[in-house]
């Protein structure tokens, strides 16, 4: 089978549409699930617990005078109180402690059971309102996040988290929810109308090359009165500012919030893909099968730039367009590759790597954005970059594509030609060198993070499921092929011709001289640029980046012993 990635001028829509699931009609009583199953007596004299603990210093709220027969409950039937915080709604805000008996399988029946029974106490008016949106395993446990919607509407940052520990007891509760809401769900503006009002409201004028989603419509209850608003990000030429505009009267909310404040979280990925990171060829794929692949092809590290909502969004990459999303505890993504998680942790990591990397060559306006991709959107064993909406999507044929890093990067290739030289690739010549690019990015950036193992081999990991020979390559970084009598009209066999030359230049000038003069080259060519145009451009862009003669004369040999034409 031969596999190829391509770059689709092809506008893709994708749906972020979730539909709410059927939930079942659970008492809201205590003591259904997990408050009574605790083996403790129902009678708070005959076993005396410690007093209700007073609020720490940190807590944002006081208890809702109406709740606290129901947390006088749950202190009753608890060996020791949980400890709580409480929110500015006077509903818990955390929870830690023994919260319910221990449960031989997890299921989240047994959190929709346990939310049934603190009902009360978390004042959930309907728990059809909840949709669970992520189920994660750690070595802890299990957590399953559930989302707060209104009449189908998502409640902005609503969200419950239940924490099961390895023996399948309740140990934790995360609560955002909003406790009574009541409100218009029709909107009087449009979604168009808010764009305009936040835009008009930023403080700085709007980024040229990165557009503003569509505006989101969810319920904004941060303080005070709860309000339907529209979510309105806008990207500025500095940071990407977050606004919420009134969908009754058309007023932004409250200041805009910078959505550049990033944080750092933790990850479990393989460095490059699981074949580099074991230096195994013999592995399989076994239909994503977690056993396929051992312990030592995983890698702990740190996800930069996020930021910080528990997802995969940050500040250069978002696994956003993925139908479903990995969900983090405390911004720690740690799966096994039977799960879509990982994938999108894949996606995140090395998409992000890779731009930090190209900043480390010096260049800070070189797809200096954030790069939506998807994981699950197509079964095909196929990727490919969209110009038109500049997005990215994995496909899940064969290996899932976003396990292999060098995929991942291969397409993010793409985006980065896009963006430096918008259309490119409109000739065929143009675009095998972006097919070429492609694969040396992926090559010469996941070769910083894991050594020269198999460098020239391409995706070895992703070309299991179709290469045939020992390693598996999808392609290679050091072919003979010669222009032009090797030239067939595939962009991807021609660009094979290009990418041998720049690994060519590569192991001449070594890797981090050689990716700043190709990188630096791709502003001198236009979309229509050919082998030769790409050729002169790496001769001008050494010339004038200082580069010696001796290397400029080592460039310009190379290109002329493939047969391109150079006269710079």
């Amino acid at each position: 089978m031969r596999r190829s990635f391509v770059s689709s001028s092809r506008s893709v829509v994708f749906s972020t549409q979730r539909q709410a699931p059927a939930v079942p009609v659970l008492l809201a009583s205590l003591g259904v699930f997990g408050l009574s199953a605790l083996g403790c007596s129902t009678e708070a004299e005959s076993n005396p617990k410690q007093a209700a603990p007073a609020l720490s210093p940190d807590a944002e709220g006081t208890p809702r005078a109406e709740i606290l027969p129901h947390w006088d409950a749950l202190i009753a039937r608890s060996d020791v109180a949980p400890a709580v915080r409480w929110s500015q709604h006077g509903t818990p805000m955390s929870l830690f402690g023994t919260l319910s008996a221990p449960n031989a399988v997890v299921s989240s029946h047994d959190a929709w059971s346990f939310l049934a029974d603190l009902a009360p106490l978390l004042q959930l008016d309907r728990l059809s309102d909840l949709e669970e949106i992520a189920r994660v395993t750690s070595p802890l446990g299990t957590h399953i996040t559930f989302l707060q919607r209104y009449e189908g509407i998502p409640v902005y940052g609503a969200q419950i988290k239940v924490h099961f520990n390895r023996a399948g007891r309740i140990v934790a509760l995360n609560n955002t929810s909003v406790p009574h809401l009541g409100l218009d769900t029709q909107p009087r503006i449009s979604a168009k109308r808010a764009l305009e009002l936040a835009v008009a409201a930023s403080p700085a004028p709007l980024d040229g090359e990165d557009a503003p989603a569509a505006p989101e419509l969810v319920v904004y209850a941060d303080a005070g009165a709860s309000a339907l608003a529209y979510r309105v990000v806008v990207p500025t030429g500095g940071p990407t500012l977050q606004f919420f505009v009134n969908a009754q009267t058309g007023a932004v909310i409250g200041a805009p919030s910078d959505l550049n404040q990033y944080v750092d979280g933790t990850g479990q990925v393989f460095k490059d893909n699981a074949v580099v990171a074991t230096q195994n060829n013999n592995l399989v794929d076994s239909n994503d099968s977690a056993s396929a692949v051992p312990s030592s092809a995983y890698s702990t590290v740190t996800l930069q730039g996020l930021v910080g909502n528990n997802l995969l969004d940050g500040q250069f990459a978002s696994g956003s367009a993925s139908k479903s999303r990995a969900a983090g505890t405390n911004n720690n993504f740690i799966f096994l590759r039977d799960t879509k998680a990982f994938s999108e942790t894949m996606g995140y990591f090395h998409i992000d790597f890779a731009q930090r990397y190209i900043q480390s060559l010096g260049f800070t306006n070189v797809n200096n954005r954030q790069q939506v991709f998807s994981i699950d959107r197509t079964t095909q064993d196929n990727s490919f970059y969209s110009p038109s909406t500049k997005k990215i999507t994995y496909g899940t044929g064969g290996v899932d594509d976003a396990e292999d890093g060098e995929v991942v990067i291969h397409e993010y290739g793409h985006s980065v030609q896009d963006n430096q030289v918008p259309g490119f690739g409109s000739t065929e010549e143009g675009g095998a060198m972006g097919e070429g690019f492609g694969d040396y990015l992926a090559g010469t950036v996941n070769s910083s993070l894991t050594g020269d193992f198999q460098l020239t081999c391409i995706a070895e990991w992703d070309a299991t499921s179709y290469a045939a020979g020992v390693p598996h390559c999808l392609r290679r970084l050091d072919s003979t092929k010669h222009y032009p009598e090797n030239k067939d009209g595939e962009v991807h066999d021609d660009g094979e011709m290009w990418s041998a030359s720049l690994f060519q230049i590569r192991t001449a000038l070594g890797a981090a001289r050689a990716d700043k003069l190709i990188i630096q080259a791709h502003f001198l060519l236009s979309s229509s640029a050919n082998f030769s145009d790409g050729s002169n451009a790496l001769v001008t862009a050494a010339q004038n980046l200082g580069y010696t003669s001796t290397e400029v004369n080592t460039v310009r040999t190379i290109l002329k012993n493939r047969g391109f034409t150079v006269t710079a």
